[in-house]
Parts: structure tokens; sequence; C-alpha cells
């Protein structure tokens, strides 16, 4: 039996949960994520099977629900070889301090990035934190940020 520890991160502001049975089902871990608070977030080690089970039957990982902590050659492979889900991966599962570069850097940028991200939760957490920050961004983001969310401005950020 494989003994190998992945770490698992929590990027989003809400918490998750995960139920792994094991040994043919007579045993259940669970496994619970905090929500990120300010910058952040949770950390969990578990077991490389519970990781590939988690890759085979759901999308967290598509989803960016959870992250691959990729500082092992084990995490590293899982990543690499994440094939048709590594671009969703990538594009729905940003950090705050990812999300806060993004909203403060060059508008170009960040229309790009953002309009990648295709996970609901994702977007969510992206708008949280803009309205964190939203005295700090331009009116053009603020806008811009609104119409991806097909929400409008005054609603989303009670102007």
């Amino acid at each position: 039996m494989m003994t190998d520890l992945i770490k698992i991160a929590r990027y989003r502001n809400t918490p998750y949960v995960f139920n792994f049975k094991h040994n043919g089902g007579t045993k259940v871990s669970t496994y619970e994520w905090a929500g990120s608070k300010k910058s952040k977030f949770d950390i969990k080690e578990i077991p490389i099977e519970a990781v590939s089970w988690l890759q085979m039957n759901s999308s967290c990982f598509k989803s960016g629900e959870l992250v691959i902590i990729d500082d092992n050659e084990e995490a590293q492979h899982i990543v690499t070889n994440m094939g048709e889900d590594k671009e969703s991966y990538v594009n729905n599962s940003h950090s705050k301090e990812d999300i806060i570069n993004l909203l403060n850097g060059h508008a170009a940028t960040m229309k790009s990035a953002l309009e990648k991200i295709n996970e609901a939760s994702e977007k969510r957490f992206v708008i949280d934190i803009a309205k964190e920050m939203s005295e700090e961004l331009s009116g053009g983001k603020l806008k811009f940020l609104a119409e991806w969310m097909d929400i409008p401005q005054d609603v989303l950020f009670g102007e």
C-alpha cells in the first residue's frame, strides 16, 4: 500500500469536504479544508490514492475547487499528466494573491486571464476579492468585471 502524501490546497474562501472510501469501502477518511482567510489558505496532505480517486471521479481539480501543491516529483507528475483537464485546472485555480495581482495589473492582461475562467465558483471568488479592493480599482476594471459577471455594476459593487 502506498503511503505517499500529496499536498492539496483550498484557495477559495468557502470550505470543502471530501469523504474517501478505501479498503474496499470499509473505511472512510474525511478531509476538510477551511475556506481561505486573507492571504492564507488551507493545505492538507492526503494519500496519493485519494488524489487519484478525485482525479478519476470528480472535477474538483479541473474546476479549481482543490489545487495540487506540486512541491514533489509525484505531485508534479500528477499535474503534468492531467491531460485535457490541465488547461481548465490552470485557468480556474487562482490563489487570492494571484487574483490581487491580476486585478492590480494591466487591464488587458486581467481581461485575458479572467475570460479563461469558466467555473462559477472561481468567478465568485474573483468578485469577492474585487469587492474588497473596489476602491483601488479603476472604473474601467469595475465595468469589465460587472459585464464579465453579467450583473449591473451598481448591483455588483453596491455603488
